[in-house]
């Protein structure tokens, strides 16, 4: 019997799906009166059973295969025309043709089916041990049409099936364009909001600064106020633009990323290079726990940047009632890789989780962030058709686990 991981299963399962073929192989038996009858997929090194009716007990089942050489099928796909023999002893070309020897063949017909795009499929065919009239207008015109309908069935599966893998990408593309449009509208407030207080601001510094200096007594003292306030607009106008530049080099290097077999205790160990000097001002413990041996294959790149987020928000938000402990761990759980990182730190309201990978949200003020990390990683795993998911519980810590 076929094996089911053999690459014909999917053209077997195909005949399988046209509901008349019973019909159709029963109508040829009792048509023609031979005892079995047969669709064959057929190729150069493959002769498979894809549905049967037996009244003769010829013991070929669906799914069974004969050695392709010892078939007539074998010539029909070289010549791609029928093979038809109402007694074989009588018959000059196949009197002494090793098939009927091989299967104790007196009666034989067999059409090629042909898909309309020129394809070789295999055959619809009958077999007896007895002589039968095959070889009439009648038979030949059944077997003709049978094929003909056998092709469009099967062309149209195709088209089906190439129809339904198209709907599922363009619904994954709506899907993607739908996010982006909803990102865009996040991004264009945020550049009318956070652009603007600063700019603002600055206007209204100038105009400030401008009264002072045209004072007959300058005051030194308020210019340099005036000048204080100004450059620390300026910063915060700084930092915005460089938020949002982040946010558009993510989306545009989203793309193309090459995936490679990444070693992750050897990626931590380069993060932790990166943050050495906050990991040092806290005096943090970064645990790696992963199976020997396990390379996940991803982007390295962006398997680097999902990290370095993740640890450095677990060390911005640590508690400051007990030591910052983190634990990487990445194990294989239903044949996917599971990355987790896990923390003791402040944790996150439960009504304020869903927020965590919304572009600029902060949801503690009180320590330094643009609040665009986590929205770069949720990103780069979606991009990577990946899950993430948080879980915290406040006061206790926080866990982020990314399936890929």
């Amino acid at each position: 019997m076929i094996d089911i991981q053999d690459s014909l299963f999917k053209d077997i399962e195909a005949v399988r799906q046209i509901s008349i073929i019973p019909t159709m192989l029963e109508v040829i038996c009792q048509t023609t009166g031979m005892g079995f009858a047969a669709i064959a997929r057929v190729t150069n090194d493959k002769w498979l059973a894809c549905s049967v009716w037996d009244e003769v007990q010829f013991g070929l089942e669906e799914g069974g295969e004969l050695q392709v050489e010892t078939t007539l099928c074998n010539e029909i796909r070289d010549s791609r025309k029928p093979i038809i023999i109402d007694h074989v002893d009588k018959d000059p070309h196949y009197c002494n043709h090793h098939t009927p020897k091989i299967y104790g063949l007196q009666s034989y017909i067999s059409f090629p089916i042909i898909l309309k795009d020129g394809t070789f499929f295999g055959t619809l065919c009958a077999i007896d041990s007895k002589p039968a009239d095959v070889n009439n207008s009648k038979i030949i015109g059944m077997f003709t049409m049978f094929t003909d309908l056998l092709a469009f069935h099967l062309q149209s599966q195709d088209l089906l099936e190439r129809s339904y893998n198209a709907n599922i990408k363009l619904q994954d593309k709506n899907k993607i364009l739908s996010n982006t449009n909803f990102d865009l509208d996040t991004f264009v407030y945020t550049v009318s909001h956070d652009l603007k207080a600063p700019i603002s601001n600055i206007e209204g510094l100038i105009d400030a600064l401008s009264d002072t200096v045209s004072k007959e007594n300058l005051d030194r003292g308020e210019i340099k106020k005036i000048v204080g306030l100004m450059k620390s607009s300026l910063k915060r106008f700084a930092v915005t633009i460089r938020n949002l530049t982040t946010v558009v080099e993510s989306e545009a290097n989203s793309d193309g990323e090459i995936h490679e077999a990444v070693n992750i205790p050897a990626l931590v160990e380069e993060v932790k290079q990166d943050l050495n000097q906050q990991i040092a001002v806290c005096n943090a413990r970064i645990e790696v726990i992963c199976e020997d041996n396990l390379l996940v294959n991803f982007s390295k790149k962006n398997l680097k940047s999902i990290l370095y987020n993740l640890v450095s928000n677990a060390i911005k938000y640590r508690s400051p009632e007990r030591p910052a402990e983190i634990l990487v761990k990445v194990d294989k759980v239903d044949e996917k890789t599971q990355l987790t990182v896990k923390d003791n730190g402040l944790g996150i309201p439960h009504h304020q989780q869903n927020k965590v990978f919304t572009m600029f949200k902060r949801l503690h003020d009180h320590v330094e962030g643009s609040g665009i990390g986590l929205y770069i990683v949720k990103r780069i795993i979606d991009n990577m058709n990946g899950q993430i998911r948080v879980d915290s519980t406040l006061n206790q810590g926080t866990t982020f686990t990314v399936i890929f």
